[in-house]
């Protein structure tokens, strides 16, 4: 029944909902606001929401309230990017370390319900446990805390969810870690467009949205999507990185653009935002992924350096 409410909302309501309660003839229904005048202003929505329970004409009674989003991280930085396969992940957990570097109290959340691989990233496995208010403890590595669904449930075993209970499942992530008082929650967002973005653009304060791509174009072409996307929400787009840009012969030393040259600079150009930085294609880069050891890269001056001034580019 709970599913059967939820899917008679507007995506926008949908987006606002904290939690349901069904006791008998009776509904509970939370929504989130950010201040009590946000909660003032959509007062609309907990209109439509009585008015789209009464329409199931099963309970006697129906209670609307708002509750008070508590902030729990200085600032949000999303790793965004529209097309699979461009390195966005990786990305994420560097330049969490790299911020993490900086002395800095750092979160890393793996948005992607579908096809997490921070646990993979990290060498993560063990299974989160829960404190006594019930919230879940985030896994740490080398003092940055990360969180993943791909912790939480059999990682061999797909996921085949619909949209309630995939924004129920990445707010949670969200809320229901006890995250430290995090000056920066890094989240590995997933790829393309869909309810996950929605939900997280809707109901957390993102402060930096750093788009990934490569330089070849069709990577460039999906790209623009997720930048028109954000843009329509006015999420602010700090900047772009470019992945894969290059590769430095061990011969020549010379640099060798495999996927073409330039593509990070036409979309700065065009949208008007920064570029960040651009990242090369090195075998070091894909064995630490693949040893779920960051410490592998940031122990070497060159590609550590590249991290580190991205992130001075993002934050300064």
């Amino acid at each position: 029944m709970k599913e059967q409410i939820i899917d008679s909302f507007s995506n926008d309501l949908k987006a606002l909902i904290e939690n349901i309660i069904i006791k008998e003839k009776k509904i509970f229904v939370t929504l989130k606001a950010k201040s009590p005048k946000e909660a003032k202003e959509l007062q609309g929505y907990k209109t439509e929401c009585e008015e789209k329970i009464s329409k199931f004409k099963i309970f006697n009674e129906v209670n609307v309230t708002f509750t008070l989003i508590k902030k729990k991280f200085s600032k949000v930085i999303a790793i965004s990017s529209c097309k699979g396969g461009v390195g966005k992940s990786t990305v994420s957990v560097n330049l969490s370390m790299s911020l993490k570097k900086k002395g800095l109290k750092v979160g890393l959340l793996d948005g992607d319900i579908y096809g997490p691989s921070i646990p993979k990233l990290l060498h993560l496995s063990e299974k989160p446990e829960v404190n006594a208010d019930k919230k879940i403890l985030p896994l740490h590595f080398d003092g940055l805390e990360a969180i993943s669904i791909g912790l939480l449930i059999d990682q061999d075993k797909p996921l085949i969810w619909r949209g309630p209970m995939l924004q129920s499942a990445i707010m949670q992530l969200v809320n229901d870690v006890a995250w430290s008082n995090l000056d920066y929650l890094v989240i590995d967002m997933p790829p393309g467009t869909g309810d996950t973005h929605l939900t997280l653009m809707q109901k957390l304060e993102i402060n930096h949205v750093v788009v990934v791509t490569t330089p070849q174009d069709i990577s460039l072409a999906d790209t623009r999507k997720g930048i028109n996307m954000f843009k329509k929400f006015n999420i602010p787009i700090s900047g772009v990185i470019e992945n894969m840009s290059y590769f430095i012969c061990n011969n020549c030393d010379e640099k060798h653009y495999m996927y073409g040259k330039g593509g990070g600079e036409r979309l700065s150009e065009e949208f008007s935002i920064k570029l960040l930085g651009k990242i090369p294609f090195d075998k070091l880069i894909s064995n630490s992924s693949d040893r779920g050891n960051p410490n592998l890269i940031h122990e070497n001056k060159n590609l550590s350096s590249i991290y580190d001034n991205i992130i001075d580019n993002l934050i300064n």
